[in-house]
């Protein structure tokens, strides 16, 4: 009888995990030294549990569209492609990374071409599907925390370490959201990235900031649907 008590538990923790970052759809402005771009970022689950999230924006002469396509099972996610395709009058660039949990491989496709075994007992996020689990990390309140994640370029399986740090406020379209802030430093590049996390909103990401020694980077959410 007890040792039923705690499966029925354990199913009903790995349940409310899978459910807790909930679909969504918003507004987006990305701004670095050269350009700027708005666009919409929206998290989408079909019938079947297949997750999809995307950005998807326009600049001048040109537009980028960037997807993650995963699934979660048991509370666990398992990351399966991600894309990036970039095309700027004439000029095109796609870029993908497919994830083979038979094989246990990586491959990446298209500018940078790799294939890298994948760790076992060991997830490895995407850029984008990596968002997911760090607000499920800062949900379950865990103040550091650390995720693999691949070097686009070479392939190399690098561990990212993330920490929480002093709350601060974002404004959207005229409302104040008080956001719990990751910070993950990247010493390698000389790299900080900050992620602000809306509390109100499930944790949503509605900031994001990046600097390094080619310039700042930001991410903004100006509508929530």
């Amino acid at each position: 009888m007890f040792r039923k008590f705690c499966l029925t538990l354990s199913l009903m923790a790995f349940t409310i995990q899978a459910q807790e970052i909930p679909d969504y759809k918003g507004d987006y402005t990305f701004t670095n030294s050269r350009f700027s771009m708005d666009g919409i970022r929206e998290l989408i689950t079909d019938d079947n549990g297949f997750r999809v999230l995307k950005f998807n924006a326009k600049f001048a002469m040109g537009k980028i569209n960037i997807q993650s396509n995963f699934i979660e099972k048991n509370g666990k996610l398992i990351p399966e492609k991600y894309t990036v395709g970039v095309r700027w009058t004439v000029l095109k660039d796609t870029r993908t990374l497919s994830f083979d949990s038979k094989k246990n491989e990586l491959t990446a496709f298209g500018k940078y071409e790799w294939t890298q075994k994948l760790p076992e007992n060991a997830t490895v996020f995407d850029p984008l599907n990596v968002q997911i689990e760090i607000r499920k990390n800062v949900i379950n309140n865990v103040q550091e925390f650390s995720m693999l994640m691949p070097n686009l370029k070479t392939g190399a399986i690098e561990r990212n370490s993330y920490r929480l740090i002093e709350d601060e406020t974002f404004e959207v379209a005229g409302k104040i959201y008080l956001c719990k802030v990751v910070e993950r430093v990247r010493s390698q590049e000389d790299r900080t990235t900050r992620y602000f996390l809306a509390a109100e909103l499930n944790h949503l990401i509605i900031k994001v900031e990046d600097q390094d020694k080619d310039g700042d980077t930001m991410l903004e959410m100006t509508k929530l649907y």
